[in-house]
């Protein structure tokens, strides 16, 4: 079963289309089955540029491939083929300039802040290619790429390493209008934590964080939808802002849906 739900995503990837599978299906998708097809999907879209990740209160730590063909500076323009239903977070995203160094025991906090060349604000774009109502099963979320629709980032900041994510105060607007403005809205403050989760998840599945790589950690404003037409902005104190627009006009494949 999941070699045919492996073959109908990575289509759906490819296509700008929806799969429809029973939730029992998916429910049933084991860890190793999602990793693997989220190889899969990943390697339809090549090259790799960066990650996404996120620490559940369970205490698991999921994560995705930013594929090049999905990721964009601000301004962009998306098209109906990307932003799909629309899903908008407000993140801090970091960039690699090497490969955080492993020891006898992983890969340390100090390791990863020292490997960090520069931080900045994001829109990451969210929008699943499973045609179910939310919740979807997690490991189906982790197959198609975490519902990744696209990565906006706005323009790097050298100097981040005195800021505090714990209080950082972060705004979103849609056409000009604020829908959610918060101060340490991020579930875990201690982003360097969460980055050194990732590197160590990865490095025990043969995988590694490279220079270049940008990886978004999560949202600070919560989760909120837009529309066709919609101009969406993510301010943060201290980094320059960061902005979409969702284009109504449709276009005739995702090769041309990031502008």
């Amino acid at each position: 079963m999941s070699d045919q739900l492996t073959h109908s995503l990575v289509t759906a990837h490819s296509t700008g289309g929806r799969v429809s599978a029973p939730l029992p299906d998916l429910e049933a998708l084991t860890r190793v089955q999602a990793l693997r097809m989220q190889s899969e999907v990943a390697k339809l879209q090549p090259p790799i540029v960066g990650w996404k990740v996120a620490a559940l209160a369970d205490g698991d730590v999921i994560s995705a491939p930013i594929v090049h063909r999905r990721f964009a500076r601000s301004p962009a323009i998306l098209t109906p083929a990307v932003y799909g239903h629309g899903g908008v977070e407000c993140e801090i995203a970091f960039r690699f300039s090497r490969q955080p160094a492993a020891g006898a025991s992983g890969i340390s906090e100090a390791a990863v802040f020292d490997a960090i060349d520069g931080a900045c604000a994001a829109i990451e774009v969210v929008d699943t290619r499973w045609d179910l109502p939310a919740p979807i099963p997690r490991n189906a979320m982790v197959a198609d790429l975490l519902s990744n629709g696209a990565l906006v980032v706005g323009s790097f900041k050298n100097d981040w390493q005195s800021v505090s994510f714990r209080d950082l105060s972060a705004q979103l607007t849609i056409n000009g209008h604020t829908v959610s403005h918060t101060k340490g809205g991020h579930s875990d403050g201690n982003l360097i934590s969460l980055l050194t989760m990732l590197a160590n998840d990865l490095l025990t599945r043969g995988e590694h964080l490279k220079a270049g790589d940008v990886v978004t950690t999560g949202s600070f404003t919560g989760f909120h939808t837009a529309r066709p037409g919609d101009v969406v902005q993510a301010l943060f104190e201290g980094f320059a802002s960061v902005s979409v627009t969702f284009s109504p006009l449709q276009d005739s494949g995702e090769n041309n849906a990031l502008w």
